[in-house]
């Protein structure tokens, strides 16, 4: 008969028992890591949505279908996720303020020449309406529509 060797045994039984407990410790150490990460994190920076330029630069660089000539004092509708909540239009050389939402959450009164977001700025705040500028491109943002229910025709009586 084979002559099982007992220290052989043991010697794979206490190799066995410290990988399993060297793996569990690196286990308890990643959820440890991960819940104090949730817990003591600092909470996440809202960040405005990049809009992609119209016409992109493929069709901008080889002139394909021409080029938009935009006049440099108008302002073309914004693409940006901002809506615009409320305005206080300034008078008499006074700034105006512009209470906007960037998301659900999020909703800021900014002055006229501030920052609304990283890169965004509040050129201009009228009373229907604000104009911001990104990359020095000034983009309208207006009211947004309002949902208007359709109107019945009244009911005709036949006597």
């Amino acid at each position: 008969m084979d002559n099982i060797s007992l220290e052989r045994s043991d010697l794979a039984q206490k190799l066995t028992v410290n990988l399993v407990t060297f793996a569990a410790l690196i286990l308890l150490g990643a959820v440890l890591a991960y819940w104090t990460w949730g817990w003591f994190a600092p909470s996440p920076v809202a960040r405005v949505p990049a809009v992609a330029e119209p016409g992109g630069r493929i069709a901008a660089a080889n002139g394909l279908f021409g080029t938009l000539q935009r006049d440099q004092n108008t302002a073309a509708p914004t693409g940006i996720a901002i809506k615009l909540l409320g305005v206080m239009a300034g008078s008499a050389g006074r700034p105006g303020y512009a209470v906007v939402q960037l998301d659900a959450k999020n909703s800021l009164a900014v002055r006229e020449g501030k920052e609304v977001a990283p890169g965004i700025r509040l050129a201009e705040v009228h009373p229907d309406h604000i104009v911001l500028e990104r990359n020095g491109t000034r983009e309208t943002l207006a009211w947004p529509k309002k949902n208007t229910p359709a109107e019945f025709p009244a009911p005709r009586i036949n006597n």
